[in-house]
């Protein structure tokens, strides 16, 4: 069954065309040679059935007579009912988060004079159902709703007149007018009916908030529990546009932009006031980290803040010491930092590899010979 889940997931993400389908195989590969496999892919669909119950083992057995009398012997019926559930998520390729996970069930019952139905076959209906749901979970769709507009219930002649007329509005789309006159009947009659249908016309201009408020308005006003059913539908409506809006608005930089954002601001949050700093590089080596330095001077200098010159001597001698030695002692750092005018070490370099990669950055108080910053695992770090 989860061999078979797997072919109809795949298919069923072909059919959204928006993504490019990796062989799990090609993954495995790299995985076992334990190579990052973020260069190749953005995420992996991970899916597991969770419960699968097959009840095969009911029969009934019973003659019958017909209209006309005529009797037939017993027959026996077979019965089988299937249930199946699973779930699925997205793993993203470079830090490893999780979307999902995402729970479906499914269920399936035939019914046979010749033995027992398939089992297998039922499954494989029940899986293929819920399945047929996962485009909706991964990828963008449109949906359509029907709003069928309300009838006065008053009874009253010139009330049914005027809704008749804003109603004559709407079948030929003058949607605004229709509004307008639906506004008058509320505002004339305090009619429900006429509130409910302006809300459903502000909704269709686009403009669900004030949908909501004249809902909200009747609902105050009256207590018509009708009217509660439909600003619970608007605030979901509202709800789900917020979530599109904050998606498409979502930070598009590139991972080291904003793990280097994110670092200054850290940085400065412990930085004490005059500070001089010496943004020290601790993987030279590494382009990107050579960057980042230099993305945090810029930075520094913008704000005002006092940055010690890497072609200061005693600068100069650090790094030849750490090419020499490989390494440089906290003491020694706080030494050198000193002599070069420095109140305030920053060292910045790499963590990590491949998905697990990360900007690590340490803060040294010169004058008490502390650190007092160090960065974490936090996933803004990530790189």
């Amino acid at each position: 069954m989860a061999s078979y889940a797997t072919s109809a997931v795949a298919d069923r993400v072909r059919e959204t065309n928006r993504f490019t389908l990796v062989d799990a195989s090609e993954i495995q590969r790299l995985q076992k040679s334990n190579q990052s496999v973020e260069n190749y892919v953005d995420a992996m669909f991970i899916g597991r059935i969770t419960r699968a119950v097959v009840e095969n083992d009911t029969k009934t057995t019973a003659g019958w007579t017909d209209k006309k009398g005529r009797y037939y012997p017993p027959t026996t019926t077979y019965y089988t009912k299937v249930e199946v559930e699973f779930s699925y998520s997205l793993k993203m390729a470079r830090d490893g988060r999780l979307i999902g996970p995402i729970s479906r069930k499914g269920a399936r019952s035939a019914s046979s004079g010749d033995g027992y139905p398939s089992a297998e076959g039922l499954l494989r209906e029940a899986l293929t159902s819920q399945i047929a749901l996962i485009g909706q979970d991964i990828a963008p769709y449109k949906s359509r709703e029907q709003r069928i507009f309300a009838e006065d219930k008053t009874g009253i002649d010139g009330i049914k007149m005027e809704m008749k007329e804003a109603l004559a509005h709407v079948k030929v789309q003058n949607y605004k007018l229709a509004l307008e006159a639906y506004l008058g009947i509320y505002e004339r009659y305090k009619s429900p009916a006429a509130a409910e249908n302006a809300s459903i016309l502000y909704e269709a201009l686009g403009d669900t908030e004030a949908a909501l408020g004249i809902m909200q308005k009747i609902y105050d006003d009256t207590g018509n529990p009708r009217a509660q059913l439909v600003i619970a539908r608007l605030r979901r409506n509202l709800d789900d546009k917020a979530k599109i809006a904050a998606s498409e608005q979502e930070d598009t930089r590139q991972p080291v932009d904003k793990a280097t954002t994110f670092a200054s601001e850290e940085i400065q949050k412990v930085l004490p006031s005059e500070a001089v700093v010496w943004l020290y590089n601790n993987s030279p080596s590494n382009t990107m980290v050579e960057a980042i330095v230099d993305n945090l001077t810029a930075e520094f200098i913008r704000k005002g803040i006092g940055v010690v010159d890497r072609q200061n001597t005693a600068l100069v001698e650090a790094e030849q010491t750490r090419q020499a030695s490989g390494a440089v002692s906290d003491a020694e750092m706080v030494r050198i930092g000193n002599a070069a005018g420095a109140k305030v070490i920053v060292i910045i370099g790499i963590a990590g590899s491949g998905a697990m990669r990360r900007l690590q950055v340490r803060v040294l108080d010169i004058e008490r010979g502390i650190p007092i910053m160090q960065s974490d695992t936090d996933e803004r770090w990530q790189l």
